[in-house]
């Protein structure tokens, strides 16, 4: 593709996978293979992907702060942890060769929509101040932990995977939680965009145009899930844990990798 082919093909795509990160995640699930998709080297498309997800999770932490959405306290340190998880993960990524990026992130995808599919419950009242003290700290721990490294490795369903850590060991309500998300996203996409952007990895005549839309959807989505809460995020969780198993079935099938 030529690089106009590549930004037309990306931007309503992108407008799109940033509304599904907005509400419950999972945007990189398309958002990666589309890159792929265009012919752009596994690196340069890991580095414009980041890039474009940063405005769209800037934009919809931007709407969930001002909703009173977000717990200031545990969002800060979850995002920490999160933060320098992600950049050591980057940095994996930027020293593998493309085929075993292309083998991990396929084999990544079941494990997530199973995750998805065992967790049918989440909560609708916020019970987090039941975890205290230690018991807190090490939950938070191992949010950011689990967060920042399959992130900055890998990425598709990140979102989703955060929002389940935040609502089944810190006992968040659903709309909380996704909010929560969004903290711990935009502190991870801003350390792996950094150690691409110091890499000069980043198509930015291509990452530029894209991210606009990514702003866009960001936006749209944030609004959509502050407004319906959890009964639109749910039914959205769902259909993430669907095309992660579809999308895997269709690799295997065309021998993907």
């Amino acid at each position: 593709m030529t690089e106009l082919q590549m930004i037309l093909f990306l931007c309503p795509i992108f407008f799109l996978t940033s509304f599904m990160d907005a509400v419950s995640g999972g945007g990189g699930l398309v958002a990666l293979p589309a890159y792929l998709f265009t012919g752009l080297p596994v690196h340069n498309a890991y580095a414009c992907n980041k890039v474009g997800c940063l405005v769209g999770n800037f934009t919809s932490f931007v709407r969930f702060l001002k909703n009173g959405l977000i717990d200031g306290k545990t969002a800060i340190g979850v995002g920490v942890v999160t933060f320098f998880c992600s950049a050591c993960g980057a940095q994996l990524v930027l020293h593998l060769p493309d085929r075993p990026l292309k083998i991990m992130i396929l084999a990544s995808m079941p494990a997530v929509a199973l995750l998805i599919f065992m967790s049918r419950e989440y909560p609708q009242v916020n019970r987090t101040e039941e975890i205290k003290g230690w018991k807190r700290i090490r939950a938070c721990l191992l949010t950011g932990v689990i967060m920042g490294f399959y992130d900055g490795v890998l990425g598709p369903g990140s979102g989703t995977v955060v929002i389940l850590l935040f609502t089944k060991l810190l006992k968040y309500d659903l709309k909380t939680a996704s909010g929560n998300a969004k903290a711990a996203l935009l502190a991870s996409t801003v350390a792996a965009s950094a150690s691409y952007i110091l890499a000069g990895k980043v198509v930015w005549t291509v990452a530029v145009p894209v991210s606009v839309f990514g702003i866009l959807g960001g936006y749209v989505g944030a609004g959509m899930a502050i407004k319906k809460g959890a009964q639109f995020i749910r039914p959205m969780m769902l259909l993430i844990a669907a095309l992660l198993i579809v999308k895997m079935a269709a690799d295997m099938v065309h021998g993907g990798v």
